[in-house]
């Protein structure tokens, strides 16, 4: 009964997910082929490890809290921390998608915030603003700008002066860039979005048997916290119900960007997909199975990357 212990968990508990995130983040250093797993451009394997291991702790915390604080999960709890951390493990060396999943972490939260405001357009703004300049490191992001106008038909408080002041949001960085250039003579770099295509089919007979095991549990998990989400989500306050809307259009819009990108940014959508699998893990009435699928994805997960190691 796993659970239980990570659901209003004591100071022992918060230790123990520390020390947990430590040991499975740093589990890469019993590995033979460091250089091999964590080649980059420019930064050593060691400095590549270390940015992984601090950018997806603060991200698990940073999500768990910012899911509690919002009152979109009401029990506190590290579930979704520890959840966040394990769907981590096929993602071991991706600076970019790390850092860009994290910064939407703060995208996110403004959309959030701007619930029950009369007057959200600090909020917007700010939504508009993180999405632009990320749109410069990662041209893909863009395609998350509708959701700012679907939370505002959500909380129903999109007005004209919302569309303005998001149009501010992104015009201002543009703004700036081309102020820049000009001052520096440099030359025009545009987003290049002609590599956008599907995904070929991953030739899964490839795959070693503990990738396999490891992307079943997952799946299952996820019908298993879809169906539930679905079947509840009547019964949840107006805020929570609210806030689900808008993580399951951020989940679509995320999973469609996968789905025309590059493998890494399938990294973009663990942050709705471990809101939606904790949602799961603690409300669902049939412990038992929760537990099991909780214990099977912790289980699948240190195996899957002992794996890779050897």
């Amino acid at each position: 009964m796993i659970l239980k212990y990570l659901i209003n968990p004591k100071p022992t508990i918060i230790l123990f997910f520390i020390v947990f995130s430590l040991a499975f983040n740093l589990i890469w250093l019993f590995s033979d082929n460091i250089e091999v797993l964590f080649k980059h451009t420019w930064l050593p394997s060691y400095i590549v490890i270390l940015i992984g291991l601090l950018v997806t702790s603060f991200h698990a915390l940073g999500l768990n809290n910012l899911i509690y604080e919002k009152n979109i999960i009401k029990k506190d709890n590290l579930v979704l921390g520890f959840t966040y951390i394990l769907l981590c493990t096929p993602f071991y060396n991706t600076i970019t998608h790390w850092v860009i999943s994290f910064a939407l972490l703060f995208y996110i939260n403004c959309l959030f915030a701007s619930y029950q405001k009369d007057y959200p357009f600090s909020y917007i703004f700010n939504a508009s603003l993180i999405l632009c300049i990320l749109t410069f490191f990662a041209p893909e992001i863009i395609f998350l700008a509708p959701i700012i106008i679907i939370a505002g038909i959500n909380y129903e408080n999109l007005s004209l002066r919302s569309l303005i002041v998001m149009l501010m949001g992104f015009g201002i960085p543009i703004f700036f860039y081309f102020i820049t250039l000009k001052l520096l003579n440099a030359p025009l770099y545009l987003p290049n979005f002609n590599g956008l295509e599907i995904m070929s089919i991953p030739d899964y007979q490839t795959w070693k048997l503990s990738q396999k095991i490891w992307a079943i549990i997952v799946i299952l998990v996820s019908l298993f916290s879809v169906i539930e989400l679905f079947q509840w989500l009547y019964k949840k306050s107006i805020r929570s119900r609210k806030a689900f809307i808008i993580v399951l259009f951020y989940f679509i819009s995320l999973f469609l960007i996968g789905l025309y990108n590059d493998e890494g940014c399938w990294y973009y959508l663990l942050s709705p997909l471990s809101i939606i699998m904790a949602n799961y893990f603690i409300y669902t009435k049939k412990r038992k199975i929760a537990n099991l699928l909780f214990l099977l994805l912790i289980v699948s997960s240190i195996i899957y990357k002992c794996m890779i190691i050897i």
